[in-house]
């Protein structure tokens, strides 16, 4: 490889490495603004499409819409669930419980709150209890 190429091909790595990772120049933390994890009121949250809620407790979603919905319950790296729930319906969950797609690594370990998300493609409310 030339010399002029050599450099040119470094200023190029140098300039991405610079574009990409920002806080490893500079130093500071990044940080993502949670505007998607709704807040609970009275143990009680209303879950619009794409938006998220924690709760630390067995906890229910029914599904306030005319549609299918689709939930997503995450209780850790592989311990999670995937349901879909009529239009009306309604689901309950225990905190410690373990998934049908839950592997080995996953096997007695258990989180402190459950992660939900209304992963609906369409207009479905969500109402979630966290009892």
């Amino acid at each position: 490889m030339r010399k002029g190429n050599f450099v040119f091909l470094m200023g190029v790595m140098l300039t991405a490495f610079l574009v990409v990772s920002p806080t490893l120049v500079f130093g500071e933390e990044a940080t993502v603004d949670p505007w998607f994890v709704e807040k609970m009121s009275n143990n009680e949250v209303i879950l619009e499409p794409g938006t998220t809620v924690y709760c630390n407790k067995n906890f229910s979603v029914e599904n306030m819409g005319n549609d299918t919905a689709e939930v997503f319950i995450l209780r850790g790296s592989d311990n999670y669930d995937i349901d879909m729930i009529p239009a009306k319906g309604k689901l309950s969950y225990k905190l410690r419980d373990r998934s049908i797609f839950a592997g080995e690594a996953s096997r007695g370990i258990w989180v402190s709150e459950a992660r939900i998300v209304n992963s609906t493609l369409g207009d479905a409310r969500l109402k979630i209890r966290c009892k």
